[in-house]
């Protein structure tokens, strides 16, 4: 009966970041109980309020965030399937860049610098917060 009655939805990985340079929906509210969902998804830097609570549909993760990096051109697939979403794991691949931000999912990754619109590539939507 009680794991027919848990009713705790909330993401593996929400509260569970413990590094400051990563951002991510912290707020423990469960997704049935979440009605706020971003109309247009744009991506920005750390100045430009990005969605908190971003998807992958192919991977099925969480979308993080490092403030303040941008990913180096030795990034790939495997790479993140191995080393997603540690800080520590992805960091040597990440290069230091002031207001700069660096999104990554399992499968996909992107920099920014400037507010923008989704690549039509990558399959990420807001999960609602």
């Amino acid at each position: 009966d009680s794991i027919l009655n848990d009713t705790d939805l909330t993401s593996p990985f929400r509260g569970s970041q413990s590094t400051p340079t990563m951002t991510n929906n912290t707020s423990n509210v469960p997704y049935s109980k979440c009605a706020s969902k971003c109309i247009s998804l744009k991506i920005g830097p750390v100045s430009h309020r990005a969605c908190p609570n971003m998807r992958c549909s192919k991977c099925d993760c969480a979308v993080v965030a490092f403030d303040g990096y941008i990913w180096n051109s030795g990034v790939d697939y495997l790479f993140l399937r191995n080393n997603y979403p540690d800080f520590e794991r992805v960091k040597s691949l990440l290069e230091k860049k002031r207001d700069a931000r660096a999104f990554s999912c399992q499968c996909s990754h992107v920099s920014v610098d400037s507010v923008r619109t989704l690549p039509s590539d990558l399959k990420w939507f807001c999960a609602r917060y």
